[in-house]
């Protein structure tokens, strides 16, 4: 394991490594949650790392974790920001010409988006609970998050992963999503751009809901996609339903010839 410290779209990131990153060798990169970081995965990369032999790269997004702060208010636009031109600065620091995306939630949806804005580097996408597109349900859901955040304990919790920026990047998120103009929010544009392989897992439990997310892929996709309803399952099927997820990244792999 190794820790890095870079600059993406003009700020200050930190990631962390597992396995030696090779230019020749496809990389698997993940992205996290709206509200997490790499500490958040957990032991998640380890694992990958050790079941697909590819070395693992992890990073925090702008104002996250060990990353540069933000202020508090977002526009909804960082999502093709960080998915397309920091994304490339990624890709170029760390000397990645082949990568397999791995994304959670908000990283799920920018896999997605980076897929598309880099064909040529993305060779296959492993999503969960990826939100592509929102309903009213989901965006009313916020206000759960919200209550959580203020009155549940969650700012605690996310205290401990996001120090002194918890504020700004909780605000940074909820902002950007709560609004009732958030349903017309949708990357079926992106979505229909996308050729390589791509595995999106869903729970069917989820409070912030799947459906409108599954119908986009499903509907304007033109790639070989897999989507997974997961009955049980809540919003992350990456530690809920870790066994389904690898297999279902196992077969991306093998779909985009990077299997070992």
């Amino acid at each position: 394991m190794q820790d890095h410290r870079f600059t993406a779209g003009g700020h200050g990131l930190a990631a962390r490594s597992w396995g030696r990153i090779d230019a020749d060798a496809p990389v698997v990169v993940m992205l996290h949650g709206g509200l997490d970081c790499t500490g958040t995965w957990k032991d998640l990369p380890e694992q990958i790392a050790e079941r697909t032999g590819l070395a693992v790269l992890s990073y925090d997004r702008w104002g996250y974790g060990g990353s540069e702060a933000h202020g508090p208010s977002r526009d909804r636009s960082y999502r093709l920001d960080e998915s397309g031109p920091v994304f490339g600065d990624l890709l170029q620091h760390f000397g990645i010409r082949r990568a397999i995306l791995f994304g959670h939630s908000d990283g799920g949806a920018m896999a997605v988006l980076a897929a598309a804005a880099h064909p040529q580097a993305v060779l296959g996408v492993c999503a969960c609970s990826p939100t592509i597109a929102l309903d009213a349900h989901m965006v009313r859901a916020m206000d759960g998050a919200l209550e959580a955040y203020e009155r549940g304990g969650l700012r605690e919790k996310l205290a401990r992963h996001h120090g002194e920026k918890t504020d700004a990047m909780f605000q940074g998120w909820h902002g950007a999503w709560s609004g009732d103009d958030a349903v017309h929010w949708t990357m079926a544009p992106q979505v229909a751009q996308v050729r390589c392989p791509v595995a999106a897992l869903f729970g069917q439990a989820d409070d912030y809901g799947w459906r409108p997310s599954a119908r986009v892929l499903v509907e304007h996709g033109n790639m070989p996609l897999e989507v997974t309803a997961l009955p049980g399952v809540g919003h992350d099927p990456q530690h809920r339903a870790r066994p389904a997820v690898l297999a279902a990244l196992a077969r991306v792999l093998q779909a985009a010839g990077s299997a070992r």
